[in-house]
């Protein structure tokens, strides 16, 4: 069973998720992070421009039913829209996350002043307010669109704490949690 997190770039998915995912016991990965160990290679920029969405995309799916029939219980965390140029944004495809096949999904958001500076300290300078804004109204947006379509539930969170993405992920794996060290 596979969840899938989303949010624009420096909204925190990869930290909010690690804890709580380590607490859980649920392997994490960030969808780049697949498909690189897919693929084997890198083909986006420190922009977070990406190339090749396609390739990358089927590779995504490979390596998340390659996880799910071993029998791995997943939490992945990426986009529902894609950078492919400053200014330039593309919805990821329905039919790739009805591949992929979450079993619900999750929108991490922020306010975007925060995510600009985040993204600023990262010393990613290719990123204008009015662009954070943009692709943070789009991510929702599509965000939305898929968990229509894929009947699906998509909760939203606005700036969550560990502890909240726990709470979260525990609806859907109730009997994961770790016991606590004595």
């Amino acid at each position: 069973m596979t969840l899938f997190v989303g949010g624009v770039h420096a909204v925190g998915k990869t930290s909010a998720l690690t804890l709580a995912c380590k607490i859980l016991g649920v392997r994490h990965a960030t969808a780049s992070q697949l498909i690189r160990e897919y693929r084997g290679n890198v083909n986006w920029s420190d922009t977070r421009q990406v190339h090749s969405i396609d390739e990358n995309q089927r590779a995504l799916i490979a390596a998340i039913k390659h996880l799910e029939q071993d029998g791995k219980k997943l939490v992945v965390d990426g986009h529902f829209v894609l950078r492919k140029a400053p200014k330039i944004h593309e919805e990821i495809e329905i039919a790739v996350f009805q591949e992929l096949g979450p079993r619900a999904l999750i929108l991490l958001e922020a306010p975007s002043q925060i995510i600009l500076e985040r993204l600023q300290g990262r010393n990613d300078q290719t990123w204008e307010l009015s662009e954070v804004e943009e692709f943070a109204q789009a991510e929702a947006k599509h965000a939305v669109a898929v968990a229509s379509a894929l009947s699906i539930p998509l909760t939203r969170l606005m700036l969550p704490s560990s502890s909240e993405i726990e709470n979260v992920l525990m609806t859907y794996f109730p009997s994961r949690r770790l016991q606590p060290f004595k």
